[in-house]
């Protein structure tokens, strides 16, 4: 692709400097300064010229090369008109003078119709839509049926005369060319027409851009509008006989057009032309500096050698070491220096993530401000970034990443490794350098996000695994409370209420027997009343079966303070329902056992934003505090098993403050 494009560019140079350079022999073939002539050199020149900046810096680009075809055609039409003019001013109307005149005029019909080869196609080489296809095939059907019919009406009357229908010469025209003239003023009609629709086209353009391409737009609309009125003028005037004014207005015609379209590469970046400039500034900078530094090297050593008596090979190859150690760095300030001034933006835009970089590692930055730091480099408010995660494409959280629209998209490594996938708007590919440099200066700060999208994406699959091992955890208690109540727990009431029964029927006859059995009551009785404690940690039936506000209210009922509740009557995710009901009663168990609380409020309440808030509040010693191993930092941990936070407020003397967040994403 790049040798194509390599070939593509020298072929543009060949063809617009020769042709530019073959334009300025028009005056000297018409051997007299006319008008035609000069409209020669001043567009067909001009517009080769300017054609072969445009291919060299959009080799693919159709517009760039309708430009230069526009340019040719009239460079050629100027030259066979200026030849067959001077040679009937010579006195010379032969048969081949005729020849010649009437191929000036079929290429001069090609000429006049290729401006809208460049309004079509103008700025990015496509249609503004799929619904101008029929439209320019038909301009394309007319603007060389056009050429074929001229072609096919004036070959037969192959005279010298022809000449003078394109500009000041001294030759009558003959009657037999009426026909052939009217079918050349209907293909001047239909250039027209054309014209009109290539400026519609720019209008459509217009109407969706924004920025610098509308600036680019506006300034060749107006050039286009402005040079095809005066085309249209001319045709006017020609066939009002005023010979006078048709010549001024064809010598300024081409000239709006060009200026705008110089204007627009120059100040607002059209076909990235800057570039070209500053390249040309920066090796004619640093040859001219290398040189120097050649030359005064070469010198002082010189005159060194001669001093000691050495060969003057010494100085040679003094200066080209100070030539090639110099090279580099004279190289990298100068092309600073010159992009400042003419590749300004790429310029801010290296600069801006530079800046961005330098802020990240002072720490005023982050890397969730990347985004916005590349969308103001390359002024793109639609640009996005994906990070790179093995075969997997994710956001800077974490999240698996959708991919957009098909858009410019660039893929950025660091290090040797592809880290991130930045997508651009399309018009952006109109300025490589611009995004290049960008993304490379970019790249270490990409690869920062990604490390820390990579790092999101581990630890949701750490706190999954700890939901996952929750959830396990709460069945298990589940299971197992409801295995010892259903399983040990009855058996030994049961067991009881057998001894008892025994116990009573001994008690008449067999004292000591039945005080034997009543010792033993009383062992299943605190057998039963542990196993009660046991299982008291675990779930309760009432929580699943009734909800939380119902199983707080068993449990607080049994303690020896007033307990007061605030509780949300909504049924909760069975995780957070079971977090918060060992919350609560791991705190309301510290409060009475270590606090010497006389009062306690829970408050559970669902915001709006799907948490849940959990507050139990004692009026107690305080002073309690968050130790590794100790019973408040293992609540912390079950808090945060479910991605939920927990906060404590216990000065000593004023009591005791506990608070969760949980989500809640029922």
């Amino acid at each position: 692709m790049e040798t194509r494009g390599e070939v593509l560019r020298a072929a543009g140079w060949i063809v617009g400097v020769s042709a530019g350079l073959s334009g300025l022999l028009g005056p000297v073939l018409a051997r007299a300064w006319d008008p035609t002539s000069f409209v020669g050199i001043v567009s067909g020149s001009g517009a080769c010229v300017l054609g072969a900046v445009i291919v060299d810096r959009r080799p693919a680009n159709r517009a760039a090369w309708g430009f230069l075809a526009g340019g040719v055609l009239i460079v050629a039409f100027s030259l066979c008109y200026s030849w067959a003019a001077g040679q009937v001013r010579a006195g010379n109307v032969g048969s081949q003078v005729g020849t010649v005149a009437a191929i000036g005029e079929i290429v001069g019909t090609l000429a006049g119709a290729s401006l809208p080869l460049f309004q079509f196609l103008f700025p990015d080489g496509r249609l503004p839509s799929r619904r101008w296809r029929p439209v320019f095939a038909l301009y394309l059907a007319g603007w060389l049926g056009g050429a074929v019919a001229v072609a096919v009406a004036l070959w037969p009357h192959r005279v010298a005369a022809i000449v003078a229908d394109n500009g000041p010469v001294d030759i009558a025209i003959p009657a037999e060319l009426d026909g052939p003239l009217r079918v050349i003023a209907a293909s001047e009609a239909f250039a027209a027409v054309a014209m009109l629709a290539g400026v519609v086209s720019l209008v459509v353009r217009l109407r969706g851009t924004r920025g610098h391409e509308r600036a680019q737009l506006r300034l060749s609309l107006w050039g286009v509008v402005l040079t095809a009125s005066l085309i249209a003028a001319t045709a006017a005037l020609a066939q009002a006989g005023l010979a006078g004014a048709e010549t001024v207005t064809s010598l300024v015609a081409p000239i709006p057009f060009l200026v705008a379209v110089t204007v627009a590469m120059r100040r607002h970046r059209l076909f990235d032309v800057d570039r070209l400039v500053g390249q040309t500034i920066t090796y004619a900078v640093i040859t001219a500096l290398l040189v120097g530094l050649y030359a005064a090297v070469a010198i002082g050593a010189g005159a060194l050698a001669a001093l000691l008596g050495i060969g003057s090979s010494w100085a040679v190859a003094a200066a080209t070491l100070a030539v090639a150690t110099a090279f580099r760095p004279l190289l990298r300030a100068v092309r600073a220096l010159v992009d400042r001034h003419f590749d300004r933006r790429t310029w801010l835009a290296v600069r801006a993530i530079d800046q961005f970089t330098h802020d990240l590692r002072a720490g005023t930055a982050s890397p969730a401000d990347l985004l916005a730091a590349l969308r103001r480099a390359v002024d793109d408010p639609t640009a996005t970034i994906a990070y790179l995660d093995g075969d997997g494409i994710i956001e800077l959280d974490g999240t698996p990443s959708r991919p957009g629209p098909p858009r410019l998209r660039r893929e950025v490594s660091a290090g040797g490794a592809p880290v991130a996938l930045v997508d651009l708007d399309q018009r952006l590919a109109d300025e490589p350098r611009l995004v290049d440099a960008a993304l490379t200066a970019a790249a270490l700060p990409l690869e920062n996000a990604a490390l820390h999208a990579r790092a999101a994406v581990r630890l949701a699959e750490v706190t999954a695994s700890r939901n996952r091992i929750v959830q396990a955890d709460d069945s298990n208690r589940r299971r197992i409370e409801r295995d010892l109540h259903d399983g040990p727990q009855q058996r030994l009431v049961a067991l009881a209420l057998r001894l008892r029964i025994a116990e009573r029927d001994l008690a008449p006859t067999n004292r000591r027997t039945a005080a034997v059995l009543g010792e033993a009551v009383a062992e299943l009785r605190a057998a039963v009343d542990e196993l009660r404690e046991l299982t008291r940690s675990i779930l309760p039936p009432v929580l699943a079966d009734e909800g939380l506000a119902v199983a707080l209210r068993t449990v607080t009922a049994r303690l020896p303070i007033p307990v007061t509740l605030d509780i949300t009557q909504q049924r909760l995710p069975d995780v957070v329902e079971a977090t918060a009901w060992f919350f609560t009663c791991e705190a309301l168990t510290n409060a009475v056992k270590h606090a010497a609380a006389t009062q306690l409020s829970i408050t559970i309440t669902r915001h709006p934003d799907d948490t849940v808030g959990v507050e139990v509040r004692d009026d107690g010693n305080g002073g309690a505090v968050l130790a590794p191993g100790g019973g408040l930092q293992g609540l912390a941990d079950r808090v945060a098993a479910v991605n939920g936070t927990m906060r404590v407020d216990s000065r000593p003397g004023h009591g005791t403050i506990l608070r969760a967040e949980l989500p809640c994403a029922s």
